[in-house]
């Protein structure tokens, strides 16, 4: 073979070598890109947890999705809390596991506090990889609550108690749909929705703010905007004791309850709804169900988030909604 001959098949071999590398890797890419968006579209199991308040026990007291952490052997719940912009873990739970496992300590951040909860300067854990229930979320930004939380020793790291470790905020379905199940106790992510999902569900266009997604509520042919929170599974409605007479004409409280937040423990009261309660085209039933007064404190954080109050789980226990955070729009499935 001449010499210029054997330079051309050099060339056409490195050439198709490269080709092939190529189309291997664009393949792979969109395999990996398919493998995750399966993933995504997987249902993430949910489970109601019951708490007593008063002498009285409430089977829904809240939300909790199965977390799991890469690095980190052992099994953990979260609250599922649409209320809070950032999914975090609270550093009194976390911190024995940390000592434990240093390969997952190192991935956090103390030095460049950008998160804040609670008005405190947080720091949090870099290009971590965890799971809600079975489905898989890379290189994630993992929000370290420090000082927070119930305090482990290094003894009960070693149980098989299953430990409420923090809160799955809103930041992981931005951009996506989000459709909670509330009678299946299940949620999925998808990057899109079917034709069925869309003809079936009565959407509204909402307000979508640092995550936080606002529903207009048509309150006696008024509209209302209400922040939506899955946090919030007590209460239909919570507003100030001021706009409590928008939904109810009932001036004597039938229910009281000693509720907390982030550890702090208040008083909040219950006024039958007496008024029609729409979200869109769709009747909400009230039946039963009570608006709850807020502390004085949340008027300020209505008035700033230009909300009337919180809309928690009690209108949906039955249905399946869609919260579209592509489009802004939350929709109740018929």
């Amino acid at each position: 073979m001449k010499t210029t001959e054997r330079k051309l098949l050099k060339k056409h071999i490195v050439l198709t070598a490269f080709i092939t590398l190529l189309i291997v890797s664009c393949s792979d890419k969109k395999k990996s890109y398919k493998t995750q968006n399966k993933e995504q579209n997987k249902w993430i199991n949910f489970e109601w947890s019951g708490d007593s308040i008063g002498n009285r026990y409430f089977d829904k007291a809240f939300i909790t999705i199965p977390f799991s952490i890469e690095g980190i052997p052992h099994k953990f719940q979260s609250q599922f809390d649409l209320g809070a912009p950032s999914t975090m873990v609270y550093g009194n739970v976390i911190h024995p596991y940390l000592e434990k496992y240093l390969d997952v300590a190192k991935k956090l951040d103390t030095i460049n506090k950008t998160n804040r909860v609670q008005s405190k300067k947080v720091g949090a854990f870099k290009n971590i990889n965890f799971k809600l229930d079975t489905v898989l979320f890379k290189n994630q930004h993992l929000v370290h609550f420090d000082k927070y939380g119930a305090v482990l020793t290094k003894d009960s790291v070693e149980t098989k108690t299953i430990k409420h470790i923090g809160t799955i905020g809103a930041n992981l379905f931005q951009n996506k749909y989000l459709i909670i199940d509330f009678p299946n106790h299940r949620i999925a992510i998808k990057d899109s929705l079917n034709t069925n999902d869309i003809e079936k569900t009565s959407f509204v266009d909402v307000k979508l703010d640092k995550g936080r997604i606002k529903v207009p509520v048509t309150i006696n042919g008024n509209v209302k905007y209400f922040m939506f929170d899955t946090g919030a599974s007590l209460f239909p409605l919570s507003v100030t004791k001021e706009d409590v007479k928008l939904i109810s004409n009932i001036n004597v409280a039938n229910d009281t309850l000693n509720i907390s937040t982030w550890g702090e423990y208040y008083d909040v009261h219950g006024y039958k709804i007496t008024s029609e309660v729409f979200i869109g085209d769709y009747k909400i039933e009230t039946k039963n169900l009570n608006v709850y007064d807020s502390k004085k404190e949340f008027k300020q954080f209505f008035e700033k988030e230009n909300v009337l109050g919180i809309m928690g789980n009690a209108f949906f226990f039955n249905k399946k909604i869609i919260i579209d955070y592509k489009n802004n729009r939350f929709g109740i499935v018929n």
